[in-house]
C-alpha cells in the first residue's frame, strides 16, 4: 500500500501543476455561470409573475369585471407580456418548451379574439336559469390560461 502512496507522490513532485490549476479555474467558472445563471432564471419568472399580475390586475387572481374594449385592453398588455414571456422562454428546459409555446398561443389567440359582445353574452347566460351553454364562460377560460402561464414559472 505504502508503494502505491509513493508511486502517487513521485507522480505530483514530477508532473507540472499548470493543468490542476487550470482545471480548478475552469471548475470557479462553472460555479459562478451556474450561480449567476440561477439568479437570472429567478428574476425572469419573478418578472413574468408580477406583468401577468400588475397588467392583468383587475382581471387575474380575482376577477372585478370585464373593462370596456376587452379586445384592445388585453392586446395593449400583450407587448409587455410578450417580452417577459421571451425571456423566461430561455430558461424553460427543453422537453416543457412545447407547452409552454401552445399556452402562450393560446393565450394570445384568447387576447385577440375574447369581444365585449362574448363577455355580454355569457354574463346573461350565467344570470339566466337555463343550463345549456354552448360556449364556455370567457372569465373560466380566462383564468385557465393565466394559470397554464403561470404553472411553467413553477420549475
Amino acid at each position: 500500500m505504502n508503494e502505491n502512496i509513493d508511486q502517487i507522490a513521485r507522480y505530483f513532485e514530477t508532473v507540472p501543476l499548470w493543468p490542476f490549476v487550470l482545471f480548478g479555474l475552469l471548475g470557479l467558472i462553472a460555479v459562478f455561470v451556474e450561480i449567476l445563471n440561477r439568479k437570472r432564471r429567478a428574476n425572469a419568472i419573478d418578472n413574468f409573475r408580477y406583468t401577468i399580475e400588475t397588467e392583468l390586475a383587475a382581471l387575474y387572481p380575482k376577477h372585478k369585471g370585464w373593462p370596456r374594449n376587452i379586445n384592445s385592453y388585453l392586446c395593449s398588455r400583450l407587448p409587455e407580456m410578450q417580452h417577459n414571456f421571451e425571456v423566461l422562454r430561455v430558461f424553460i428546459p427543453q422537453d416543457r418548451l412545447l407547452s409552454y409555446n401552445t399556452d402562450w398561443n393560446n393565450f394570445c389567440d384568447f387576447c385577440r379574439t375574447i369581444t365585449d359582445e362574448k363577455c355580454a353574452v355569457a354574463e346573461q347566460s350565467s344570470a339566466s336559469d337555463g343550463s345549456f351553454h354552448k360556449e364556455p364562460d370567457p372569465k373560466e377560460v380566462f383564468h385557465t390560461l393565466v394559470d397554464n402561464l403561470l404553472k411553467h414559472t413553477r420549475l
